[in-house]
């Protein structure tokens, strides 16, 4: 059942990170794009944010893209009936939003933060929801993914609506 989860989780983060390209440049604070080495780096976070936020520090995996990806860095957990990745992209906010296997796209507030929010895939019922934050390093993007196995009615977009404010205060501006 792990195995199931865990390819389902990658599967939504292979899809985000099929609109490749390379990139190239300095900080965005000069107006060039960022560089992987720059973003910030999702697997930095605490084991009590990520209790806070319902998931098991234990259950990291700091490999969710399977490869290497130029254009992100990331780390998820395992939380009751879904998985929660965390991740940092060199991509726009412009570009997320022209990728075809993004949709439903909603500009919501978390927090204080303005950000957009959005469906992966498919599914129908879907089974995915991310959250995108603007910073200083990069979008930094939270994806709620149920286990591909979970028939509950449960809506991805409430799960990661219920995870993101606890990610907030480890956000860069």
């Amino acid at each position: 059942m792990r195995l199931v989860g865990f390819a389902a989780g990658v599967c939504a983060v292979v899809a985000l990170a099929g609109c490749s390209k390379a990139v190239d440049g300095q900080p965005e604070a000069s107006g060039a794009p960022l560089t992987k080495e720059q973003l910030f780096d999702p697997c930095t976070v605490s084991d009590s944010v990520l209790q806070a936020a319902g998931l098991d520090p234990a259950s990291k995996d700091d490999n969710p893209f399977s490869v290497d990806r130029a254009e992100w860095k990331g780390c998820g957990w395992r939380g009751d009936e879904h998985f929660i990745y965390l991740k940092s992209t060199t991509y726009t906010l412009e570009e997320i939003r022209s990728n075809d296997y993004l949709h439903d796209f909603q500009d919501i507030t978390v927090g204080d933060r303005k950000a957009v929010q959005y469906l992966l895939g498919t599914r129908t019922p879907p089974n995915q929801c991310e959250i995108a934050f603007d910073t200083s390093k990069g979008r930094v993007a939270v994806t709620a993914t149920k286990f591909i196995d979970n028939t509950s009615s449960t809506d991805p977009c409430a799960l990661v609506n219920k995870a993101a404010p606890n990610f907030l205060e480890i956000l860069p501006k």
